[in-house]
């Protein structure tokens, strides 16, 4: 059943962007504007493309497209309402948060890495290194925490 669909497809895009054609260059016949628009005989049948001197730009067909899945916003959230915690964790990024923060957050699934506890909005968070190096910025060396787990973190170290 996809062959056929993305046939059918493939066809409706083919009229509307002949329709496109003819209403463009009105005193212009059929095969004019099939050489001008149209890639044809290179292989790929009818490919609609644009030849400039940059070379060649040709339209995607139906099936060339990928598929990227979505996973749909909760409820009523917005990037607007203030819940940095929810958007960061979501996207990786967030005015307000730092990319290091955000980046942790999406990684930990916006819990602390010591208790093991979500993170709120009004927490306050801190980046931890693990070899207690702070140079050592990689991925593996840095850990999101609650200030007062940080706390803990070093009094246990001491």
């Amino acid at each position: 059943m996809g062959a056929e669909v993305d046939i059918i497809l493939q066809h409706l895009v083919y009229r509307k962007l002949r329709a496109w054609a003819y209403h463009r260059h009105p005193n212009k016949n059929r095969h004019w504007i099939a050489r001008k628009y149209w890639l044809i005989g290179s292989g790929e049948g009818w490919v609609f493309a644009s030849r400039n001197d940059q070379g060649t730009l040709r339209l995607f067909q139906h099936p060339q497209t990928p598929i990227k899945r979505h996973v749909k916003v909760q409820g009523s959230r917005s990037p607007y309402d203030g819940d940095w915690l929810y958007w960061s964790r979501r996207m990786g990024q967030y005015p307000t948060a730092t990319p290091t923060v955000a980046r942790l957050l999406k990684y930990q699934s916006g819990k602390c890495s010591h208790c093991g506890l979500y993170f709120w909005p009004d927490d306050r968070m801190e980046v931890h290194h693990v070899d207690r190096n702070r140079d050592n910025h990689r991925r593996d060396n840095l850990a999101l925490l609650h200030r007062h787990c940080h706390d803990q973190a070093h009094a246990m170290c001491v």
